[in-house]
């Protein structure tokens, strides 16, 4: 009993050094792999699948991009669906209203409208010196992360190791093969709504 009590201590100190770990190895300039856990990017990334990291200044980070960003203690790899300068830091909840169209929430600020001046840019349209928030979300969610500040931001994922073979998932083939998937996942949801009753 003694052994199994100590290597559960110590499994849960070593999930507690982990993101220490990652952070640092990243924040010295090594790459990072490791098997990412969760759901969240289903079909882009599946569930404990290895994914190669590297270190990425915030200034550098493109809409799009998927992104390692640590929060709370934990490591979290979404997408980046927009990026805000910090004068426009105080409109992230309206943003993320504006851009999640399953949050029932009443908009915090009445008066404010998407329009093309305030909507999330990419990063070389905000000057590098300024400070950088993040807006991302997970490619199986409809919901958006809380906003990301730039200090947060860790790394950027290069590759997907899949079946013995190196995934860029930036690639036009590799997008493609998300969008079919999705395509006929959500074909395959609508007509099973609409069968005849038997």
């Amino acid at each position: 009993m003694r052994i199994s009590a100590l290597s559960e201590s110590s499994s849960e100190r070593s999930e507690a050094m982990f993101p220490e770990l990652v952070t640092d190895l990243l924040k010295d300039g090594y790459k990072v792999s490791f098997n990412a856990p969760g759901h969240s990017m289903y079909p882009t990334i599946l569930a404990n699948e290895p994914v190669l990291v590297e270190p990425i200044d915030p200034a550098a980070v493109h809409k799009g991009d998927i992104v390692l960003y640590r929060t709370n203690g934990h490591l979290i790899a979404h997408r980046v669906m927009g990026i805000v300068s910090d004068d426009k830091a105080n409109e992230y909840s309206s943003l993320i209203e504006a851009f999640s169209p399953d949050i029932d929430l009443p908009p915090s600020n009445t008066n404010f409208k998407l329009e093309k001046g305030n909507a999330p840019q990419d990063s070389k349209l905000c000057g590098s010196t300024e400070k950088l928030f993040f807006i991302l979300r997970g490619d199986a969610s409809h919901n958006f992360d809380e906003p990301v500040k730039s200090e947060q931001v860790l790394g950027k994922v290069i590759s997907i190791e899949r079946n013995g073979n190196s995934i860029n998932p930036y690639s036009r083939q590799h997008k493609l093969t998300c969008w079919l998937y999705k395509s006929s996942f959500r074909l395959k949801t609508f007509w099973g709504l609409r069968k005849p009753a038997q």
